[in-house]
């Protein structure tokens, strides 16, 4: 049976989405597999997995997941995210994952997927909003207490909103509120990782005639992975060469969030980044206080523009 693809076109050729036909975008949901947005050109900017990619059939089950973003594209169509890396399997493109935690004096561990300790998948579609100068998107992800568990921990709803104009990188805005599923909170224990994550393209773990990866990450404060782990920005910024041509993607952390400005895991050697609010201490998601968390996404061609990114940024937060 082939995919069931519905295709949201502007007033040209159906009525349309969105109040502004020119500044419209092509919304493409593959039922089967992904859910794809482009640009009214027909450019690719993200695709959210809502099955099994076909690279998780090479892997071992439990490495097998949903519920995530990838590929993440730049404005000219390169490929910014990786998935299933050969030495991080469990990293998945642009997603979110708890670590080392536990519910009901029971381990349980999102992150790390060998270890079955619980397990991430999307759930269903919500909805899609058009707004004045956006639409929206929402999925719905659960956690479970285990890969082969359906004991729903966690609900998770995931907002995003694609502006309806992009300039000459793309943005976009991810909304995570996750919810108790139970009377029981779910304890996110100290650790030095865990959280709003992305993986980067595989040829940025590359080394270039320094020896060095071809991958690269700075921070609002202009540290880099060598000098920056566990420091708090406020926006990093990872890019590399993919197919001989520079491109990266910027990620910024809202001050609503949960205490902002987050620690970050840089990895020195690895093209991946997480925003870990539990570097220090613990903390619980209870039950009737949703953990809602704010993050804005620029993707673009080139190297990063420090102006471009901080203008981005003062915009987001006035708003």
């Amino acid at each position: 049976m082939k995919p069931l693809i519905l295709f949201l076109l502007p007033t040209l050729f159906l009525p349309s989405l969105f109040s502004d036909s020119k500044a419209a975008y092509d919304l493409v949901i593959e039922r089967d597999d992904s859910i794809n947005v482009r640009t009214f050109d027909g450019r690719p900017i993200f695709s959210y997995l809502t099955k099994p990619s076909r690279e998780a059939e090479k892997h071992e089950p439990h490495f097998s997941r949903t519920g995530y973003l990838h590929p993440l594209y730049s404005p000219s169509g390169k490929i910014i995210t990786g998935d299933y890396a050969p030495d991080h399997p469990h990293q998945h493109g642009l997603f979110f994952a708890w670590t080392k935690s536990s519910f009901r004096d029971q381990p349980t561990e999102f992150w790390n997927q060998k270890k079955k300790l619980g397990d991430i998948r999307f759930h269903r579609f919500l909805e899609k909003r058009d707004h004045p100068s956006f639409f929206s998107l929402q999925f719905e992800q659960i956690f479970t207490s285990g890969k082969d568990s359906d004991m729903v921990i966690l609900k998770e709803n995931w907002e995003i909103r694609v502006p309806k104009k992009q300039t000459t990188y793309f943005q976009f805005d991810l909304i995570s509120t996750q919810t108790c599923a139970t009377q029981d909170p779910l304890l996110i224990e100290k650790y030095h990782y865990g959280g709003m994550a992305i993986r980067g393209n595989k040829q940025w773990i590359e080394t270039g005639a320094d020896g060095k990866p071809l991958g690269k990450m700075i921070t609002s404060e202009g540290k880099s992975q060598e000098n920056g782990n566990h420091t708090r920005p406020r926006w990093v910024t990872m890019h590399g060469p993919v197919d001989g041509q520079d491109c990266g993607v910027v990620v910024m952390n809202h001050p609503d969030n949960f205490r902002f400005p987050q620690w970050v895991r840089l990895h020195p050697k690895m093209p991946y980044f997480v925003y870990a609010p539990m570097v220090e201490k613990p903390f619980s998601i209870e039950p009737d206080t949703p953990y809602i968390s704010k993050f804005r996404y620029l993707t673009y061609d080139g190297t990063p523009d420090h102006k471009v990114i901080e203008g981005s940024w003062k915009e987001w937060i006035k708003n």
